[in-house]
């Protein structure tokens, strides 16, 4: 029985630290803006095209930034689903809310 629980410990383990090493883009206003995120969900970067930038008004900006965030958290948790499906065998994708 431990010998089993050690592997699934190791399995969470091996997901952990390819959640944390994933990286996804998400991009809004045809590439003005892009949003970097982890497989855990943590912004790793946000960047602006420089030669757009000064043309767009702060709360276009701020709904970009936010599109392009909320896009990358998808790509992210789809990812995430894939890799945890990968390693378990086990399929989640009808138990809502786990992504």
């Amino acid at each position: 029985m431990f010998g089993n629980m050690a592997k699934v410990v190791g399995q969470i383990q091996n997901i952990q630290q390819f959640l944390k090493d994933m990286t996804v883009e998400g991009t809004a206003g045809d590439g003005l803006v892009k949003v970097i995120i982890n497989g855990q969900q943590s912004i790793l970067a946000v960047r602006f095209d420089p030669d757009r930038i000064s043309a767009v008004e702060p709360e276009a900006l701020g709904q970009m930034i936010t599109e392009a965030y909320n896009q990358a958290q998808l790509e992210s948790k789809e990812k995430a689903k894939e890799e945890v499906t990968k390693a378990t065998g086990l399929n989640l994708s009808n138990l809502p809310g786990i992504f």
